[in-house]
């Protein structure tokens, strides 16, 4: 047994000062291509000093072999050291048989650190050098990072999806099915992924789908593959929450809150799972539930201007007026529908002065709100403002035109000022 393989079983031990030791034996005594295959293993297993200590032995000795730059290059990208890296890459010369890895590594490094165009034009000039499906996946994944899904579809069709997947753990279908659904290309999508579906088992393929099929009005088909990641992986990340929803498309008003439920114990202060709870929970008519869900929300600093929303609705639905108009201070920053239902509280509790002075402040950007200018347009009209109505109800048939009343009520209003 050599010394590199007595160092990798201590590794194995955690005979830590012992590998150590048999490390330096190694150097001493294996043969360069032993050495090279324990620094790849070093390397692999996060010992990259280590491995650098092999790396620099067989350079000393063997200066005209460049195939050990690129792994040199990639342990300095790791180590955040890019010029490093691209030092060692640059050492590789045209000639060299190694020149195409270098090239793709250099593509890898530009991506690593955002200069996406100089990465295009690397993978460009190696896919120019060679036919290898693995240079058209990684231009493939370049687009497709960048957003530009269309080009990466166009890559990722040319290849053998049992290949690339072989080789990379990727399955291109979910790619181009992916990448199909963020164009809006969803019935495309729902194609590929289930391909993806039937010949890898993959919990994000699931969740897609479902989302999917529920962009596309499917609550039922999206329910199906819900509960297939329910039950093969309940600690998937945020998929209770859509889950919910589209049971409360379904109806199923009951299973959507336990389901909620299951995501809130994960997650106490996901407040979109909260603002849902409270929603289903008035739906159900458990008022104290709904204002329970959206308390808790409160507490938590995540959307918390529209927790004051949702609360001052429930509240005003409730008819709970001196609670709503409480909520005003709790406010952080300016929300102008939590505002308006401050300026209806204020108007049912007679305190037509704090009303008036909301809704003017709120016109000029609620002006093309048509159910915001009939409130305002009554308001004028209470406090004896009729010109200021006149002109609100005028903005008001501007965005809808064919309603009788206001139409009618706009020639009282005229001839009011004759």
């Amino acid at each position: 047994m050599t010394y590199s393989e007595q160092m990798v079983e201590a590794l194995h031990d955690q005979e830590l000062e012992k590998a150590q030791d048999l490390l330096k034996k190694a150097l001493e005594s294996d043969e360069q291509e032993v050495l090279l295959d324990l620094a790849e293993y070093l390397e692999y297993m996060g010992f990259q000093e280590e491995s650098r200590l092999i790396y620099d032995k067989v350079m000393d000795e063997d200066p005209e072999d460049k195939g050990f730059y690129i792994n040199l290059a990639s342990m300095a990208a790791d180590d955040g050291d890019f010029d490093k890296a691209y030092e060692y890459l640059s050492q590789i010369p045209e000639d060299d048989e190694n020149y195409l890895a270098a090239v793709v590594e250099t593509a890898d490094l530009y991506q690593m650190e955002g200069f996406y165009e100089a990465a295009l034009e690397k993978l460009r000039l190696a896919e120019s050098m060679s036919d290898s499906p693995l240079i058209t996946f990684a231009m493939a994944e370049l687009f497709y990072s960048q957003g530009r899904y269309q080009e990466a579809i166009d890559k990722y069709v040319l290849l053998d999806v049992e290949e690339i997947y072989e080789a990379t753990r990727v399955s291109t279908y979910q790619r181009i099915g992916t990448a199909y659904a963020s164009i809006g290309k969803f019935e495309l999508a729902l194609e590929y992924l289930e391909k993806s579906l039937e010949l890898y088992h993959d919990d994000n393929v699931l969740f897609e789908l479902a989302n999917i099929n529920m962009e596309l009005g499917e609550d039922k088909r999206a329910i199906d593959y819900f509960k297939q990641l329910d039950v093969l992986n309940p600690d998937f990340d945020g998929y209770e929450y859509l889950y919910a929803q589209a049971l409360e498309h379904d109806n199923n008003f009951e299973e959507a809150k336990n389901i909620a439920l299951q995501g809130l114990k994960k997650n106490p202060q996901d407040v979109p799972l909260l603002h849902f709870l409270s929603r289903i929970s008035y739906q159900m008519h458990d008022f104290e539930e709904a204002e329970k869900y959206l308390m808790q929300a409160l507490d938590v600093p995540d959307m918390h201007d529209e927790t004051v929303f949702l609360l001052s609705n429930l509240y005003l639905d409730h008819e709970d007026y001196e609670a709503v108009v409480h909520l005003e201070d709790v406010l952080d920053e300016e929300h102008l529908l939590a505002s308006w239902n401050f300026a209806k509280a204020y108007m049912e509790l007679d305190e037509e002065d704090k009303a008036e002075e909301i809704f003017d402040g709120l016109a000029e950007n609620m002006s093309n709100n048509p159910e915001f200018l009939k409130d305002y347009i009554d308001v004028l009209r209470r406090i004896g403002r009729q010109t200021d109505a006149k002109t609100q109800v005028e903005k008001y048939l501007d965005l809808v035109p064919d309603d009788e009343n206001m139409q009618n009520l706009l020639q009282d209003l005229q001839l009011e000022e004759y």
